[in-house]
C-alpha cells in the first residue's frame, strides 16, 4: 500500500490494533507513566541508606540472589518504616520468590502509607496488588486497583484496564473480523 511509509507511529499502532485483536494502542504505543504529584522524600541520612539498600537489593535480585536481595530490602524497610517506596520495592522482589501473601501484606503498608496521595508509590502499591488479584481470580478487586493507579497515571495500569474489559476485546475482534472481511472482499 502506498503511503504507508509517511504514517506517524501513533498511526502505525492504531492500524496494528486494527488487526490485532488482542491488542489496544497502548500495547503499541506506549506514552508512558504521567503522575500529577509525585513525593519528595526527604534527604535524611535514613531515606539516603534505605534507598541505597533497596537499590543494593533490586541489583542483586537481578543477578539472582535473591535472599542476599531480600535480606537488604529489609534494611531498607527497618531503615524508614514510613517509607512506602520500600515495602514497593520488597514486594516486587517477594512476587519473585513467589511468596505472594508476604508482597500483598507489603503493598497493603504502601497503601495504608500512601493514603489520600497522588503519588508514584500509591501508583506502583495498586499495580502490584491488581496483578497479584489476577493472579488470585478476584478480577473486580483487581480491576478496581487498576482503575485507580490508572487515575493517578500509571500507563501499565491503563492497558489492565483496557485488556480487563470484555466489551473492549469484543470490539476489537469484531472490527479485526470486518476489515479482514473487508480486504477479502477487494480481492
Amino acid at each position: 500500500m502506498a503511503g504507508l511509509e509517511n504514517l506517524s507511529e501513533r498511526d502505525r499502532a492504531v492500524l496494528r490494533s486494527i488487526f490485532d485483536p488482542t491488542a489496544t494502542i497502548g500495547d503499541v504505543v506506549d506514552e508512558g507513566d504521567k503522575f500529577q504529584e509525585d513525593e519528595s522524600e526527604p534527604s535524611t541520612p535514613a531515606y539516603k541508606e534505605s534507598k541505597s539498600l533497596s537499590l543494593r537489593g533490586m541489583q542483586l535480585a537481578e543477578a539472582g540472589k535473591l535472599e542476599e536481595a531480600l535480606d537488604l530490602m529489609n534494611k531498607a524497610v527497618e531503615a524508614t518504616p514510613e517509607r512506602a517506596a520500600a515495602y514497593n520495592d520488597r514486594a516486587q522482589l517477594l512476587r519473585l520468590m513467589l511468596k505472594d501473601s508476604e508482597a500483598m501484606s507489603d503493598l497493603e503498608r504502601a497503601l495504608q502509607l500512601t493514603e489520600g496521595k497522588r503519588t508514584r508509590a500509591r501508583a506502583l502499591a495498586l499495580c502490584q496488588r491488581g496483578v497479584l488479584l489476577r493472579k488470585r481470580g478476584s478480577d473486580e478487586d483487581a480491576r478496581t486497583s487498576f482503575t485507580e493507579a490508572a487515575k493517578l497515571g500509571s500507563s501499565f495500569a491503563k492497558k489492565q484496564v483496557v485488556e480487563m474489559n470484555p466489551y473492549a476485546a469484543l470490539c476489537n475482534q469484531m472490527l479485526s473480523q470486518i476489515m479482514k472481511g473487508e480486504s477479502e472482499i477487494k480481492l
